[in-house]
């Protein structure tokens, strides 16, 4: 099920195994550290008659109807896998993690400050699911993912960009350069 924080509005999964046989769950919010209530679904004593059907609510009170999931983002191209003779990955050289080296294993990998990211970035100004970074046949392209902070090459705010070896992107207030090393680099 998808639980919404009523503070700040952050969307979090939630497994409703987790209620084991309880009517109501505490929650923290990681991202505004407020606790609230998250009601079990599967509780029959519920005052709610079917899934998706609103209730009022008053000031103040949590809504037991749970958000409906976002929808899910349409299936991305397939990528050729990278090539034998070519290494990627991407050295951080300023931020927190200044000095880390991310190997890039896929030709598809996720940047953000979620644990389910490829590469997590440990930065407050990064989105949970930041940018995504594909190696493609024409090159090494960067995807801003609709971060709020966006994704920045040489000063401006870019959507999609080609990186080259050794070229500079910044998420948050992190930057971060791409080093290809082996081969002619696509």
């Amino acid at each position: 099920m998808i639980i919404t924080c009523p503070e700040c509005d952050t969307k979090y999964r939630y497994d409703e195994a987790r209620f084991g046989g309880a009517k109501v769950k505490q929650v923290k919010c990681a991202n505004c550290q407020h606790s609230f209530e998250v009601h079990n679904p599967l509780d029959e004593t519920s005052d709610e008659t079917s899934i998706g059907k609103k209730q009022a609510v008053a000031p103040g009170e949590i809504s037991k109807t749970p958000e409906p999931a976002e929808p899910e983002a349409p299936e991305l191209p397939a990528l050729p896998p990278l090539r034998k003779d070519m290494r990627y990955s991407l050295a951080v050289i300023a931020g927190s993690q200044a000095g880390s080296v991310f190997p890039v294993n896929t030709p598809r990998v996720f940047l953000g400050r979620g644990s389910a990211m490829d590469i997590q970035v440990k930065d407050s100004e990064v989105s949970r699911k930041h940018a995504m970074l594909e190696v493609r046949e024409s090159g090494v392209v960067i995807v801003d993912l609709g971060a709020t902070n966006g994704v920045w090459v040489g000063g401006v705010r870019a959507e999609e960009v080609e990186i080259e070896n050794h070229g500079e992107f910044t998420i948050g207030s992190t930057t971060l350069m791409l080093i290809i090393t082996g081969g002619a680099a696509p």
